[in-house]
């Protein structure tokens, strides 16, 4: 088995079982209450796509603040908790089964958010990934990305190899650690950074990094 289809199944079957408290928090981060604020400073409007999307709360919260969202991840099972989650917030933004590998929507989006996505997909395919995002954003759009930070916080936590970025469980899955560096090597040609910053995950010890960035 590849290891995208491995990842598939590994989420799949989490997302059956509920097993890690986060799938079941449906109130969001405060980084994404961030993020929402400098939208509207900024008066920026329109289409947004939540990619990896989860139990869908970040999709219906944006939903809620106006905006038109589809919300994708490969996971069937987490797109039933989207919907259910939608329908008793009384929400309808779309939700699709869908690789963040392989989407292509007929229309554009203003604006892309990754929390939680990118940080699980191995780094061989890290171009796939970019090129679905430039393929779906607007020129001059926005981006937003969190993901596990690869930083003296993180590396005090058993978690954290002690020589690496990277970890894979007992089970397979893989998880990256995101140095600014990183992100910068991979995105700088296509996107400016507008701000980064660091927070505490709500759900475990882990230090998160922050990026926002617009496509040139």
């Amino acid at each position: 088995m590849n290891k995208i289809k491995f990842e598939k199944k590994y989420m799949e079957n989490s997302w059956k079982k509920e097993e890690h408290q986060a799938y079941k928090k449906e109130n969001v981060d405060n980084s994404i209450i961030k993020f929402y604020n400098f939208l509207k400073s900024q008066n920026i409007t329109g289409r947004i796509l939540d990619v990896g999307c989860g139990n869908g709360k970040n999709t219906i919260f944006f939903e809620q603040k106006g905006f038109d969202v589809t919300g994708i991840d490969f996971a069937k099972s987490a797109i039933e908790i989207c919907k259910w989650n939608a329908k008793i917030n009384k929400a309808t933004p779309n939700f699709i089964v869908a690789d963040v590998l392989k989407f292509k929507s007929p229309k554009h989006f203003e604006i892309i958010i990754d929390c939680g996505c990118l940080h699980h997909i191995r780094k061989q395919y890290w171009r796939k990934y970019k090129s679905t995002i430039l393929k779906n954003l607007d020129k001059e759009g926005y981006y937003y990305l969190h993901g596990i930070c690869d930083c003296d916080e993180n590396k005090k936590l058993p978690k954290h190899p002690q020589n690496r970025n990277w970890t894979v469980n007992k089970k397979g899955h893989y998880t990256h650690f995101f140095s600014m560096k990183e992100i910068k090597v991979t995105f700088d040609k296509d996107f400016k950074i507008v701000k980064q910053y660091k927070f505490k995950s709500q759900n475990s010890p882990l230090t998160i990094i922050a990026v926002y960035m617009q496509r040139k």
